[in-house]
């Protein structure tokens, strides 16, 4: 007879247990009405974030992968703000060239000949004419400050063989191309022209003696019309360059006769003039593809979806709850996103976060089936089987089921949901906006999914219970169940155990664990039946056992019973072999992926997101690796100002990185008239010009490209202009208005020392009538392609230049930094690698925590982390193994890893412990059995919700998404083979033994238990064994009292019901044949 006041406490809190019992009693009585108000209130906040527009895509900019606060982005904003002050009001509409606008087009055939044939060059120049005649070229073209027009783009094939670019491109006789030919291939070996003419000229020409290959370059001009700078209102500055491009698009589309269909992009295409291939480039063009592809890629969620919901069904067997289930998830997302973006005010929303959606998927179905099964397993409690052979009321026996569903499935789904949750979240700490956000939003996306599993999924069990099984009304489409129809046809019957003489007391639920006298399995009554606890004596075949509700079963708990759990659990000279194997080999593996792992750095090339067919990923590798360098704009440009003493955000919102950046704080005591102060000046310019580089990186040996182009120093030539027009004065023994006034005339006229107007007014810094800053700027012979690795090495010695340059200054000329959007880039990227470091350390001390206190014992939660840890590990192995690097994808699907690892073990480990805690077993194979049975199907079909619903993503355009989808999978795979293999072989071979590790037994031994008892702080089980036995288990286990069976006799473990096995009653013997399914082992 089972001690209620025990029981009593071991239900815990009696708060939440009276909750438990309300919820279920109104999802019982009143399932349709919550159901109905609940997907009220979702469509409700879908339909309000539908006119909130928070479905869209934030408008994608340069700033949005830039860590506010790095110093990289600081100085280079810094740089940029002043400019922007200094240029105020005094630069003209596009006189400067836009940054990452500039259009390219690549020429190339397959022969090896000369390009510049009479056809090949009427065919190229008619291919550059289709961006000239882009409607509103005239609106955006750069402008040539001396006649306001727009400027002749010098570095075309039209303008070197036509003169000008207003023709229709006629054919050009043999002569007049052979001249400018020549022209152009004897420019290669004179100094003076070298730089012109090499542009056109492919890597081998010298070798070959001609190129096959050519290129044209178009620069747009900034800023537009309207706009006082090129970074004023950049966002709108932005969006018509994009307009513009479309055009442009749309443009050669047309030409070529191009079109882009689903999942596949024109720009794949080989595209040909004539005999010459074309391909064509520019970043704002790579924006558009991003925006338009995103769109097919979103709309592969539709074959993930069909997936989950046929898989769903195959699982739970009925239409209408897998649809409800669907249902219920996809709603989930918007509701999420509408939650993420107006009420946690985070607005950043971008390509990224497309992936929720099929995370949300797997995750979403996987508790779904958790919840169900917890359902299914109710059924079988001896609480609701009890209610069931009374003949009590089904609506009863319903409340009484959803309320075992609740308690025994709630944890569940709250542990795993707020350890996943918190791996999300530990991506706020990212530096990176689009990954803290996309962690936002995808843990807002887990607990959605948590409330409404909880929530509106038990009143669609409900409602489909009382209408379909317990009503009158049943489809072919909502079946019931088996379990369903035999609780069911169980009610029928009038107290069924009373007739054969069964109290109440044989079928308590929680009754005390049957203690044997000895631990020899032959003082087991041959014809017992072992039932929740109760034991007792009866025929072969009962009325009472063929009226109990058996719930049924699906094929992965087939496969567990079947397959998995004879396996793991057979025995060779009483060891667990199979078990000892897999984790041995599992170790062994793990060693090797750690090893793999550790060697991980930061990409050694650009991010590459476009298939490598597509033109526009191509061009820009084509542009480094098959023409002559030394083109600048290939190159790392740094800005080297003096006069700026930092960057301010006082009203900055990272989530909204096109807004309210900050501005720029210049130094008070910055003043470039003393003589010294020049000095400093120059000194830094020759400084730059002879500091050497001995990293690879650097083509030339010098830290700066070798020309004068590459260096900026415009004081020299100031000085020259200054002794021109002051006879008798220099910039040394003038007055300080004299200087001042001449270096502001300086900067507002044309002069013929090669700085143009625009230029000037970006090195010399006036804000009104005060000169804030000066500048020099420098093109690193490095270029921007190079490796993240090799430019930070560089960036190091960009820093020793500045810092010697500071050195030689005197106060106010002392605080110069060089800044450069290249660094901007590299600081993202190695905020990338360290953001996903600090997530780790954030995810595993709280993720350990979560399994102590949901498994609520020590040793499975240390087996459960380092499971964790070795699924992680191999998961890097994978992409080092590879040949990938620590990359964006790299670093979101390591937070993912850490959510769908303890998903698995969590479920696992719970189900061990509480199976001493819940059945009074002790034993590891008892324990490893029930957890096994209970859990292991549904950890599986999770899994494989998760990898279908990842499935579709190899095939979306963005190679983003494809490698989410590999790393997604082999972290399911991972997860689930470490969770199957190595955590429940960890707990089988060497699991805790009875109360053994469990918090109460390690509060008792550290004497801490009594005041954790009064306080309440701890409750100790009243289910488990109150002495722990381990001779005994290892007795039962190994099966050591074989021995008193006879020869040809068999014992059998029965694992289809292991919620029966009780203390010492686990094993019956019995003279049937060796075919009856279950663990055996025949004495000889």
């Amino acid at each position: 007879m089972n001690d209620p006041q025990r029981e009593a406490r071991h239900e815990g809190c009696s708060c939440k247990r009276s909750c438990v019992r309300g919820i279920s009693k109104f999802l019982t009585y009143h399932p349709v009405k919550f159901m109905s108000l609940t997907l009220f209130v979702i469509l409700l906040v879908t339909v309000i974030g539908a006119f909130a527009g928070s479905y869209t895509l934030s408008v994608p900019s340069g700033y949005d992968w830039a860590i506010p606060e790095g110093r990289a982005s600081l100085d280079n904003e810094a740089l940029l703000d002043a400019e922007d002050e200094a240029v105020a009001g005094d630069v003209l509409p596009r006189q400067q060239e836009k940054d990452r606008s500039t259009f390219w087009i690549t020429f190339a055939w397959d022969r090896n000949e000369d390009i510049f044939s009479a056809a090949n060059v009427k065919s190229m120049c008619e291919v550059e004419r289709q961006f000239l005649i882009t409607d509103d070229y005239e609106k955006f073209c750069f402008i040539n400050s001396t006649n306001s027009q727009c400027s002749v783009p010098t570095n075309t094939i039209t303008y070197q063989f036509y003169g000008n670019m207003s023709t229709d491109c006629p054919l050009l006789g043999e002569d007049r191309v052979n001249q400018t030919r020549a022209y152009l291939y004897s420019g290669l070996t004179d100094p003076s022209r070298r730089d012109e003419v090499k542009f056109f000229m492919e890597k081998d020409t010298a070798k070959l003696g001609f190129t096959r290959r050519t290129r044209a370059r178009v620069p747009l001009g900034a800023p537009l019309e309207g706009f006082t700078s090129p970074n004023d209102d950049q966002a709108e500055q932005d969006g018509k360059y994009m307009d513009f491009y479309m055009g442009v698009r749309d443009n050669y589309f047309d030409f070529f006769g191009l079109q882009s269909r689903w999942l596949y992009s024109a720009y794949r295409e080989e595209v040909f003039q004539g005999d010459v291939q074309v391909k064509w480039y520019s970043d704002d063009l790579v924006n558009i593809e991003f925006q338009e592809t995103i769109i097919g890629d979103l709309m592969l969620a539709i074959i993930s979806i069909v997936f989950v919901l046929f898989w769903m069904t195959c699982q739970m067997r009925s239409l209408f709850l897998s649809s409800m289930a669907m249902l219920q998830i996809v709603l989930s997302i918007p509701v999420s996103i509408t939650i993420y973006r107006e009420l946690f005010f985070v607005d950043y929303f971008s390509f990224l976060h497309i992936l929720v959606v099929f995370l949300v998927l797997g995750i979403g179905a996987d508790d779904v089936f958790v919840f169900f099964d917890g359902w299914r397993h109710a059924l079988e409690d001896p609480e609701v089987v009890k209610l069931i052979r009374k003949g009590e009321d089904p609506i009863v026996v319903a409340e009484t089921r959803m309320r075992v569903a609740y308690e025994h499935t709630l944890g569940a789904v709250f542990n795993t949901s707020f350890t996943t949750i918190v791996a999300f979240m530990a991506t706020v700490i990212s530096p990176v906006a689009p990954i803290s956000s996309f962690g936002v939003l995808a843990a807002t996306c887990i607990l959605m999914n948590f409330i409404l599993v909880i929530s509106l999924f038990p009143a669609v069990i409900m409602v489909y219970h009382k209408r379909f099984v317990i009503g009158s009304g049943c489809c072919g489409c909502c079946r019931s169940s088996e379990n369903d129809r035999d609780e069911t046809a169980a009610t029928d019957k009038k107290s069924a155990a009373e007739n054969d003489g069964i109290t109440s007391d044989d079928v308590e639920t929680k009754g005390e664990p049957m203690r044997e006298k000895n631990n020899s399995i032959s003082e087991i009554p041959k014809k017992m039946s072992i039932r929740n606890g109760s034991v007792t004596e009866h025929d072969d075949q009962p009325r009472d056992e063929r009226d109990a509700p058996q719930r049924d079963n699906s094929l992965l708990d087939h496969f567990t019973r079947k397959a998995y759990i004879p396996a793991m659990s057979c025995q060779v000279s009483g060891w667990f072999i199979v078990a000892i194997i897999v984790v041995v080999l599992l170790l062994v593996f793990s060693a090797v992926g750690i090893a793999a792992a550790a060697t991980l750095g930061t990409p050694n090339e650009e991010e590459q997101w476009l298939t490598g067919d597509n033109m526009l990923q191509q061009v820009p590798d084509e542009l480094q690796d098959n023409y002559i360098l030394g083109e600048l704009d290939q190159y790392v440009d740094v800005g080297i100002p003096f006069g700026i003493d930092g960057f301010e955000r006082p009203d900055f919102n990272r989530y909204e990185p096109n807004k309210n950046r900050g501005n720029v704080v210049f130094d008070g005591a910055f003043d470039f008239y003393p003589a010294d102060a020049q000095d400093a000046f120059l000194s830094a310019c020759r400084i730059a010009r002879t500091k050497t580089c001995g990293k690879s990186a650097c083509e030339r040996g010098t830290l700066v490209w070798p020309s004068d182009e590459a260096l900026t120093c415009f004081l020299p030539s100031f000085q020259s202009w200054f002794v021109a027009n002051n006879p008798g004065l220099s910039t040394y023994n003038c007055t300080r208005d004299q200087f001042f006034t001449a270096l502001k005339e300086y900067r507002t006229i044309e002069t013929n020392d090669g700085f143009s107007k625009a230029e000037k007014q970006k090195l010399i810094g006036f804000v009104g009538d005060d000169l804030k800053y000066v500048r020099i700027d420098v093109v690193l012979s490095v270029l921007t392609s190079e490796s993240t690795r090799e430019l930070i090495d560089v960036r190091k010695i960009v820093d020793d230049m500045v810092n010697e340059m500071n050195g030689n200054a005197p106060a106010g000329m002392n605080n110069a930094f060089g800044a450069s959007w290249t660094w901007v880039t590299i600081e993202s990227e190695v905020g990338v690698v360290q953001g996903f470091f600090q997530g780790l350390i954030v995810c595993f001390p709280v993720a350990f925590i979560v399994l102590v206190f949901a498994t609520s014992n020590l040793l499975v939660s240390v087996y459960a982390i380092v499971s964790i840890g070795f699924i992680v590990a191999n998961v890097l192995g994978v992409v080092k193994w590879n040949g990938g690097a620590l990359g964006i994808a790299e670093a979101v699907a390591g937070v993912i890893v850490i959510g769908f690892s303890v998903d698995y073990v969590i479920h696992l480990g719970h189900m061990f412990v509480e199976a001493t805690h819940s059945e009074g077993l002790r034993g590891r194979l008892q324990r490893f059995v029930y957890a096994a049975e209970n859990m292991a199907a549904t950890v599986m079909a999770g899994a494989v919700t998760t990898f279908g619903a990842a499935l579709p993503l190899f095939a979306c355009q963005l190679t983003f998404f494809p490698k989410m989808a590999m790393l997604m999978t082999t972290t399911i795979g991972f997860s689930l083979l470490f969770s199957m293999g190595f955590f429940m072989g960890m707990c089988l071979l060497v699991g805790p033994v009875g109360r053994f590790a469990d918090l109460d037994w390690i509060a008792e031994k550290i004497g801490l238990a009594p005041c954790l008892y009064s306080c309440g702080c701890l409750k100790r089980n009243p289910n488990s064994p109150d002495k722990v036995q381990p001779k005994d288990d290892v007795e039962m286990d190994r099966k050591a009292s074989a021995p008193e069976l006879g020869k040809g006799s068999t014992m059998m473990f029965q694992p289809q019901s292991a919620a029966q096995i009780n203390t010492g009653a686990s094993l019956a013997q019995t003279a049937e044949p060796a075919t009856t399914a279950g663990l055996k082992t025949t004495v000889v």
